[in-house]
């Protein structure tokens, strides 16, 4: 699969690289939305990781403008805020969103991806 990713902590972002790419997938990482939207623009990704809060534009904000030009990309969302948070965000997107709550393995990471639609 073709992945990107979008996460600002730079040692979680080589954790996920590392692990996704150890099961042959490609990766591209960004460490912030709005570089995300540059990269999600000039490929096509079989799946866009957002972590829920970053600098520039938060995932909420990135998966908004995705959706907008392409409402079947999936999107994981990452997040260490609550389940009520991310349920009134995935309100707000019209649209349920695959979420994996922080902290978590790199190997669940790689399970989601792999075992999800």
């Amino acid at each position: 699969m073709k992945i990107l990713v979008a996460e600002d902590d730079l040692y979680a972002a080589g954790l996920y690289k590392a692990a996704l790419e150890s099961n042959g997938h490609e990766v591209l990482i960004t460490y912030d939305g709005q570089e995300c939207l540059r990269q999600y623009r000039n490929g096509l990704y079989d799946a866009v990781i957002l972590d829920y809060k970053m600098p520039v534009l938060d995932g909420l904000k990135v998966a908004k403008q995705i959706l907008f030009s392409n409402p079947e990309q999936r999107i994981i969302f990452l997040s260490a805020f609550s389940t009520e948070i991310l349920a009134n965000a995935m309100e707000e997107l019209d649209k349920v969103m695959e979420v994996l709550p922080k902290p978590f393995e790199p190997y669940d990471l790689v399970e989601l991806v792999e075992n999800s639609p």
